[in-house]
């Protein structure tokens, strides 16, 4: 039944997505494609992918210019029984090429010294890792010491750049909209307004994920905006592990 529901859930995702993307780059070749993934525990897990290799052509005046590469991880939340996102990355690459300029990744069980959301940077920068080579020997620290011992040098893309944690983490219509406004990539005339509403919905389904972690903090702010708000006959505990997350 699980895996039914998520089928579901995943393929009104997926053209959920494709039809926004319609209506923000003119290129074609935005499908999706889908595929269970095993898990230890059984439960049922589906991850869906860009289709075309190297992911989504992105035009500058119509000439091929950058590929975005969309990929996400799907489960069955334990606790709500929604469908939720266990991971997720997007990569923005130079046209043809299979280094990514930057990723923006999301890791639900991510280890204690790696952020939840978190981007990455693949390319060089002097002063940065000429840093790393004298990090301090503690959490990430130790694994750059231990590399560079190996003989390896450090790179930028090695440093994870915190972006939100769990709930207020990136979503992809903000990294399409950085391309249009830093690069100046082709977009549809309606793009604006498919940013904005993907946007609006993402953040509304982030906020609904972020009460149920602290409610009595969502209960202290609509008691403040002039709500009245009945406390359950159970007490509800805070998801420390989610408000502590980096």
């Amino acid at each position: 039944m699980d895996a039914a529901a998520l089928e579901e859930a995943v393929n009104e995702f997926a053209v959920d997505l494709m039809l926004r993307l319609g209506e923000i780059l003119p290129t074609g070749n935005l499908g999706l494609s889908s595929q269970a993934l095993p898990a230890r525990d059984g439960s049922a897990r589906i991850a869906i992918a860009s289709v075309n290799p190297g992911g989504i052509e992105l035009t500058i005046e119509e000439r091929p210019a950058l590929q975005l590469e969309v990929n996400y991880k799907l489960m069955l939340s334990p606790t709500s029984r929604l469908p939720t996102v266990f991971g997720s990355q997007f990569l923005v690459r130079p046209h043809g090429m299979g280094r990514p300029l930057f990723t923006v990744d999301y890791v639900r069980d991510a280890q204690s010294n790696t952020p939840a959301a978190h981007y990455n940077l693949h390319f060089e920068h002097g002063p940065i890792e000429a840093e790393l080579l004298q990090t301090g020997a503690v959490r990430r620290g130790k694994n750059h010491r231990k590399a560079i011992r190996s003989g390896k040098t450090p790179r930028l893309a090695d440093l994870h750049f915190p972006v939100g944690g769990h709930r207020f983490r990136l979503c992809l219509e903000d990294v399409i909209e950085m391309l249009w406004i830093e690069f100046g990539i082709d977009v549809r005339p309606t793009a604006g307004n498919a940013i904005r509403e993907g946007r609006q919905g993402w953040r509304a389904m982030q906020i609904r994920a972020a009460v149920s972690d602290d409610p009595e903090s969502a209960a202290t702010e609509l008691r403040r905006l002039g709500y009245e708000v009945t406390p359950p006959s159970s007490e509800l505990s805070c998801r420390l592990d989610r408000v502590h997350a980096i």
